[in-house]
């Protein structure tokens, strides 16, 4: 029986406790399950058993941020907008150096800043866009490393 097999996964605790998904997780933590061949976020699932499909577009948020507990009490639905407020509020979100798409460094970001030549010429010699530069030099971009370290 799928319902008692997925429980069978799970470290249930108290009511308001985090509930943790024992089995398959991906690399973000998120437990992983099959379901009719098909391969679903833990989470999903238990807030489907516990109140019913899950409205086109939305997305089963984490009130813990403890992205392996399956505690119905723990989710909520939210909007990719949530999602994302939620993700930016708690300090999750990757920026500068720590973000998989950087492709530059803080000590280069302050060294284009400082930098006199054209946008065209550091934009080749950094490897980004003109526009990138430009957007550097104005504090739009990398705005969190303020001007007066440059």
């Amino acid at each position: 029986d799928y319902l008692r097999n997925y429980w069978l996964r799970v470290k249930r605790g108290g009511p308001d406790e985090c509930w943790e998904w024992l089995a398959d997780k991906n690399g973000e933590g998120y437990g992983r399950i099959q379901r009719l061949g098909k391969p679903y976020r833990a989470h999903r699932v238990a807030w489907e058993l516990a109140n019913g499909p899950i409205p086109e577009g939305m997305y089963v948020l984490h009130h813990c941020d403890n992205p392996a507990c399956v505690n119905p009490r723990h989710l909520w639905l939210g909007t990719h907008l949530d999602n994302a407020r939620d993700r930016n509020s708690k300090g999750r979100q990757a920026s500068g150096e720590t973000h998989g798409q950087a492709k530059l460094t803080e000590t280069e970001v302050l060294a284009i800043r400082k930098d006199k030549r054209s946008q065209r010429v550091l934009g080749k010699l950094y490897s980004v866009s003109d526009v990138q530069i430009g957007r550097i030099k104005r504090g739009v971009r990398w705005a969190w490393l303020r001007k007066e370290k440059a």
